[in-house]
């Protein structure tokens, strides 16, 4: 059992970020159809979960891979899976909504993610958004300082020239297939800002907002059948960070989740070291049983 929980680990995991963030939506951004508002930041309870756009209803996405920045692991708890991205095309300038889902370690020793947006796009320029848009991230990792306030309101065309200049180029990425079909797969629920899907059960989702009450969305489970955590390698991953959770007997309070946010106590920054740690170390352990079967199948 241990090493299959490893082994998910592997695949993807999720984490949680504690505390709040100021909500900014951009409207008339030139965004494709009708869809011309989007929250570019993201609020606590939707850090758990992936929203559930009109693109993603119609099966209007592109799914993509790329390289999880390891210094977002300062805005990184056991239960979040997610941050919002930002795309615009090279060809006209439109803007497109995007989210990223941290997705686990791979055997390059790489922290992956992947990022679903909204369109069927090709040529056009990503980025990745820090929790409150400080920052932003091309898929190779990297960091980028910009400034907040010019790209959240996006003076001169500043948000546009930032992801082009600086983000990485859509048709360059590996891209992921069965993600949509997934995502079927999770638990729907009713939020203030529309249906949330999660691998997490009500009864996780209970757990994180008792600790937290600022991730409390009523809990409403509106959709998919489950009422407890789903069964797919991602809610099996999420259940570890869980464990982790529970495992601190409660002993970790909340008092922000963004890079300007304080740590509460160094157990809150040992519970993250050994999340991590524990990937890397999972990563290690399945090349080594790789490798040792191997050696006993040449020696035979």
């Amino acid at each position: 059992m241990k090493t299959l929980r490893m082994t998910c680990m592997l695949l993807i995991t999720a984490v949680l970020l504690l505390g709040c963030a100021t909500t900014r939506t951009i409207k008339n951004a030139s965004l494709p159809g009708n869809e011309t508002e989007k929250e570019m930041l993201i609020e606590p309870f939707e850090s758990v979960g992936v929203s559930q756009t009109g693109a993603m209803k119609r099966g209007d996405i592109t799914v993509i891979q790329g390289v999880f920045p390891d210094i977002l692991f300062g805005e990184y708890y056991p239960g979040r899976i997610r941050w919002n991205a930002w795309i615009v095309s090279e060809e006209d300038g439109r803007e497109f909504f995007g989210q990223s889902i941290f997705s686990g370690i791979d055997y390059s020793g790489h922290f992956l993610e992947t990022i679903i947006i909204d369109g069927k796009v090709t040529r056009a320029k990503v980025v990745i958004l820090s929790t409150l848009a400080n920052y932003v991230y091309d898929l190779a990792g990297n960091e980028i300082s910009i400034d907040r306030k010019k790209f959240l309101l996006n003076e001169d065309d500043y948000r546009q020239k930032i992801v082009l200049k600086k983000g990485t180029p859509i048709g360059d990425m590996k891209k992921a297939s069965g993600f949509h079909e997934m995502l079927k797969q999770w638990n729907r629920y009713q939020t203030p800002n529309g249906i949330l899907l999660s691998p997490l059960g009500e009864e996780e989702i209970r757990l994180i907002a008792g600790i937290n009450p600022q991730y409390s969305f009523s809990e409403k489970l509106v959709g998919s059948g489950r009422f407890s955590i789903s069964m797919d390698p991602i809610a099996t991953a999420v259940g570890i960070g869980i464990d982790i959770f529970r495992a601190s007997n409660g002993s970790v309070p909340s008092t922000g989740w963004d890079y300007n946010s304080q740590l509460p106590s160094r157990r809150n920054m040992a519970l993250i070291i050994q999340y991590v740690s524990k990937m890397k170390q999972g990563l290690i352990d399945n090349i080594n049983n790789v490798n040792m079967m191997k050696l006993v199948t040449e020696k035979r």
